[in-house]
């Protein structure tokens, strides 16, 4: 099934694949999108190199440029991230924490979350503690006591999600 008909060629550089990089950030939709095309890109062309390619000067630096954009796109999704979790910080917006807890890995998370604690004062630092502590507690209490057993939570039961429970213990624990 080698016929020129089903197959094309496609032939890329550094300066052709920088240009690519570039016109999937400007089209995405935000960091998180663009992020996910350059991802999606460098998938695509390290799947579809020819294996003589792969060790080419040309392939590395193809691969060096997709990554190098990626990387700037991480932080920069790291500092967005880092931003909101701030502000839904000082204003005990737990559904928010929750949002950014479910699109970031654990460790994206424990990486975010410190940055976004640095980013409070003294005062603001012990409000917010003590508001994730306070929080952390009462939902756990509420699940003690929903479930009927010693050790069980219920958090379905006691009208908690289980997500917005794990968003809260962790970045409780990241105090």
């Amino acid at each position: 099934m080698n016929n020129k008909t089903q197959n094309i060629t496609l032939l890329l550089s550094p300066e052709t694949i920088q240009a690519q990089c570039l016109f999937a950030i400007q089209q995405a939709r935000n960091t998180s999108h663009a992020l996910a095309s350059l991802i999606a890109l460098q998938t695509f062309v390290g799947a579809t190199a020819q294996p003589d390619d792969r060790e080419s000067p040309a392939h590395k630096a193809i691969r060096e440029i997709i990554a190098g954009q990626a990387a700037i796109l991480r932080e920069q999704l790291l500092a967005e991230h880092a931003l909101a979790v701030t502000n839904a910080l000082r204003a005990q917006d737990c559904p928010a924490i929750t949002g950014i807890h479910g699109e970031l890995s654990r460790n994206g998370f424990w990486q975010m979350a410190q940055v976004a604690i640095s980013k409070l004062d003294a005062e603001e630092k012990i409000k917010a503690k003590a508001w994730t502590q306070s929080w952390c507690v009462d939902a756990k209490n509420r699940a003690l006591a929903a479930s009927g057993y010693p050790d069980a939570l219920n958090f379905k039961k006691a009208g908690i999600s289980a997500k917005e429970y794990a968003a809260m213990t962790d970045i409780n624990n990241y105090f």
